[in-house]
């Protein structure tokens, strides 16, 4: 199974026209690695040191919702899987590992936001395809 990244902003026109004129910032992100445990499994993570979008962390829901999905498994068996605010791609990564879930992530259309989940998914040496 492969884990597809998707971003749902991508669908709609930017209203918004950038002058060639502007000035861009670059921005270099900085990481932390962290364990986290989930259901059976740890798994290192890679998160932003901080981001803008809160794409910086994995919410405390996360480990509940892996939890729950251990207790009621016969309801995912089978199926693919959209997960919407995917931030670190965490919870695709511990999807795929542990039910072999066919997963697509999707987050705000955030270059470095993408480039972290895939980062994520490569460490975890799990396949990834992109929809644009």
């Amino acid at each position: 199974m492969d884990i597809a990244l998707f971003s749902p902003s991508s669908l709609f026109a930017d209203d918004e026209e950038v002058s060639v004129d502007e000035e861009k910032t670059d921005i270099h992100q900085s990481y932390v690695e962290r364990r986290h445990q989930f259901p059976g499994m740890e798994l290192l993570i890679r998160e932003f040191s901080f981001h803008q979008l809160n794409a910086n962390l994995l919410w405390p829901g996360t480990f509940a919702f892996a939890e729950w999905l251990v207790q009621h498994q016969s309801r995912i068996e089978g199926r693919r899987c959209l997960e919407l605010g995917s931030g670190t791609g965490a919870l695709a990564v511990f999807l795929q590992k542990s039910f072999n879930l066919g997963v697509t992530t999707s987050d705000y259309d955030d270059q470095e936001i993408v480039e972290n989940i895939a980062h994520n998914c490569r460490q975890m040496e799990l396949r990834l395809s992109f929809l644009t």
